[in-house]
């Protein structure tokens, strides 16, 4: 009898011990498992890819795939930068980021010949200043910048189809929405004054600082994915947004509309790329002709945010509101766009930047 009472005893301890252990450790076992070492990392833009093709890519080809996103190209430059790539086998920085990448050796030549549907993309959005022959990026995806209004306030439209719309005081209205990519929305600034992207000296960065801080007294907010909300909230007059997400915005609210600028449209693409620190390219390749796979894009074109990069997206180049836009990027077109570039250097960034966000 005593050494059941020893044996229960010490069933009940052992318990508890495990118990114990378990509860300490389980956080570091899910990181292990959260981590695993066979998945793929990769690090995209949120609202372009349905979450769930990830999951039906690994239930075809047995690779798991772990996704983190962010919001913006200083996000992704940050962490990129402060883990020199480790961690991460693919991710889709803007054009202008493959550059900065490119120059500071942190991305690996792409192996072409292990892309199926290489010879279907858009020679339009190929060959291009940030990466001339696309030795280190394939472009995943494209928009362009405009003006998303409201209709009760402009019942007439637009006064003027214009980025002066967003700088200049007597075009302004009370409240807008703004991009919240500094290099981009500087870029826009210096365009509306300079009509040309070159690099900006000491004196034009005093003045774009100057404009900035002017129109910060009618920012509701600096967004890139909420201008549509601003705008159906009814807290802004006019927002800075892409047709990838306005297009969907105007065909579901007739109290919406959706214009670009006369004076310069600027196309901005984004690309999968493998940094340098990757050791899984096959099981990146295999990803990438998945996602560029017609089915898959056209299915993220309707649940998502992607406009796709291939010459052949019927889906897309049908889309009759979608016409406007996608005349910029028809292989047959000879409509030049303008691409964001680096013109000015960190520090000019950063010292406007800091002047606008302190006030």
């Amino acid at each position: 009898m005593e050494q059941q009472t020893v044996w229960r005893t010490s069933g009940i301890v052992i318990f508890w011990i495990v118990c114990s252990f378990a509860i300490l450790f389980s956080p570091h076992l899910l990181k292990l498992k959260k981590h695993d070492t066979s998945a793929l990392n990769v690090f995209i833009w949120s609202g372009v890819v349905d979450p769930q093709m990830f999951v039906q890519f690994t239930k075809e080809t047995g690779i798991p795939v772990n996704v983190n996103y962010y919001e913006g190209n200083e996000e992704l430059l940050v962490k990129l930068l402060a883990t020199k790539g480790k961690g991460y086998d693919m991710i889709a920085p803007s054009d202008y980021v493959v550059e900065y990448l490119i120059k500071n050796n942190l991305l690996k030549k792409i192996d072409k010949s292990k892309l199926n549907f290489y010879d279907k993309l858009n020679p339009k959005l190929m060959d291009l200043y940030y990466d001339p022959g696309n030795n280190y990026s394939i472009p995943s995806e494209w928009y362009v910048l405009g003006l998303g209004y409201l209709r009760k306030d402009y019942p007439n439209g637009l006064p003027e189809k214009s980025w002066g719309m967003l700088f200049n005081p007597a075009l302004m209205p009370k409240k807008i929405g703004l991009i919240n990519d500094s290099r981009e929305l500087i870029t826009l600034a210096a365009w509306d004054k300079y009509r040309e992207l070159r690099e900006i000296n000491a004196d034009e960065v005093q003045y774009l600082k100057g404009v900035l801080c002017e129109q910060k007294k009618h920012a509701e907010a600096y967004t890139d994915f909420r201008g549509d909300f601003l705008l159906r909230s009814g807290n802004c007059s006019l927002v800075t947004a892409s047709n990838a997400i306005m297009w969907k915005v105007v065909l579901e609210d007739e109290k919406l509309g959706f214009d670009m600028p006369d004076e310069g449209v600027f196309l901005n693409i984004e690309n999968y790329v493998i940094p340098e620190a990757s050791q899984k390219e096959d099981q990146v390749y295999a990803l990438m002709n998945f996602l560029f796979r017609l089915d898959v894009q056209e299915h993220n074109y309707q649940t998502g945010l992607l406009l796709s990069t291939r010459r052949d997206a019927k889906f897309m180049f049908d889309e009759p509101i979608l016409k406007c836009s996608t005349r910029f990027i028809d292989p047959e077109s000879d409509i030049k766009v303008m691409l964001f570039k680096n013109l000015l250097t960190d520090d000019q960034v950063n010292e406007i930047w800091l002047a606008v966000k302190g006030e």
